[in-house]
């Protein structure tokens, strides 16, 4: 008997394709599941999808909907058992992260800067049915640039502190020199969460990124609104900015590699806030993102049901031409997120735009990356005569590494689809 879309696709001929596509359906609902489809699958499949939804994050979800929309699959007892106690899991931790939110909230207030709590925050208490099915690996905080290391010292002097082992100076010097997009990681005062301080939106790697980065830094700070958590009044991005966000964070910084919770946090998103459709589509063009927004709304409302998008003419027109990405696109948001290093070194060495520089920019690291790689000589004149040391630990261990991890399937088939949405969206 036929099982619809849940068969091994014809055109890919991969196992691990067709888990990722029923993955998606049971944590959407905008598909129906059949019971074939499930009963098809062994011990083997069931617990390699278990790995994809530990990787993303997606256990809490898929109880929720378990419980809501598949009560009546043939699914595992043991499968159950194991997103049951994954939904309970964050369910604790997302409590304790309300306390850590209004609590680096107040410290930021008490220091007299201004602060915006980016993406999972308001998604998770303010969108979301239940906090536990948006899970949090870390706070994302955002302050004004010329505040940034007066709040990194007044989280430090209430007890915060450095998560990478090392210099903490050393980590923000590379941060305001090299990374500028945010400050490394800090563990709040309690230890229970990690935090990053933003300086901005968009990772900064070139021109375009740093045009895009201030128009919408400059949408945040403007429209930003109050939300209560608990009793404590936070600062959260209007939600047409909240929906730039997600859409250039997941298609233009991460490549869809960041999950498929980005579906789920539009689709909770605009079933529960009104989003100026208006500025969102005009700053879209002025992004240049065009390509980007269409794909991951026509995804999200491929995946669920009922979404209020307001589709320009020329929104709908490129969307009647995604089909040849739109499965490819789909299939990426559950890549294996192991070898996505691998991939994008791939895809990075394969562009031959400014193939050359990306090599010598690989083997001479700036002084602020030599002095996070080798600490103990981080304030020495010599430093940089330590690339001879770092170029003997790639031959001998990445490059061998690198080579091994491309003559497996799954690494060249993560790789065929990344090149295929890379291309369309022009990345």
């Amino acid at each position: 008997m036929a099982i619809d879309r849940h068969e091994i696709p014809k055109r890919f001929g991969e196992p691990a394709d067709t888990l990722r596509l029923l993955l998606l359906d049971l944590i959407s609902d905008g598909r129906d599941v059949p019971p074939e489809g499930v009963a098809a699958l062994d011990t083997t499949a069931w617990r390699a999808m278990l790995d994809m939804v530990r990787q993303h994050r997606l256990g809490g979800l898929l109880h929720w909907q378990f419980e809501r929309r598949h009560a009546a699959l043939p699914i595992p007892d043991a499968v159950r058992a194991e997103v049951h106690e994954a939904w309970r899991t964050s369910t604790r931790r997302m409590l304790g992260m309300r306390y850590e939110l209004f609590t680096l909230s107040k410290l930021l207030d008490a220091a007299s800067i201004r602060s915006v709590a980016l993406k999972g925050p308001f998604l998770a208490y303010h969108a979301y049915p239940q906090p536990a099915l948006r899970p949090m690996r870390d706070l994302d905080i955002l302050v004004p640039e010329d505040r940034l290391t007066d709040a990194w010292h007044a989280l430090v002097a209430a007890g915060a502190q450095p998560a990478l082992v090392g210099d903490g100076d050393l980590h923000v010097r590379h941060a305001l020199e090299v990374d500028k997009h945010h400050l490394p990681a800090l563990l709040t005062p309690s230890g229970f969460s990690k935090l990053e301080l933003h300086r901005g939106i968009q990772s900064a790697a070139s021109a375009m990124d740093c045009d895009r980065n201030t128009l919408l830094l400059n949408g945040v700070w403007t429209h930003a609104r109050e939300h209560s958590i608990g009793t404590t009044s936070i600062a959260f991005p209007a939600p047409t900015d909240m929906l730039l966000h997600l859409i250039m964070h997941a298609a233009y910084d991460h490549l869809l590699n960041n999950g498929p919770l980005v579906l789920a946090d539009i689709a909770f998103l605009l079933r529960g806030h009104a989003v100026d459709w208006d500025r969102f589509w005009r700053t879209i063009e002025e992004l240049r993102s065009m390509r980007g927004a269409v794909l991951l709304l026509d995804l999200a409302a491929d995946y669920w049901r009922d979404l209020p998008i307001a589709w320009t003419p020329a929104a709908a027109d490129l969307r009647t031409r995604i089909e040849a990405v739109r499965e490819s696109a789909a299939l990426l948001l559950l890549q294996n997120r192991e070898l996505t290093p691998d991939v994008w070194r791939k895809r990075g060495t394969g562009q031959s735009r400014s193939a050359i520089g990306r090599v010598v920019r690989r083997l001479f690291l700036s002084r602020a990356e030599m002095a996070l790689l080798y600490p103990d000589a981080a304030r020495s004149p010599f430093l940089l005569l330590c690339h001879p040391l770092r170029w003997w630990q790639l031959a001998t261990r990445r490059i061998p590494q690198a080579l091994r991890t491309s003559r497996r399937a799954d690494f060249r088939r993560q790789a065929e689809i990344d090149t295929r949405v890379s291309r369309w969206l022009g990345v």
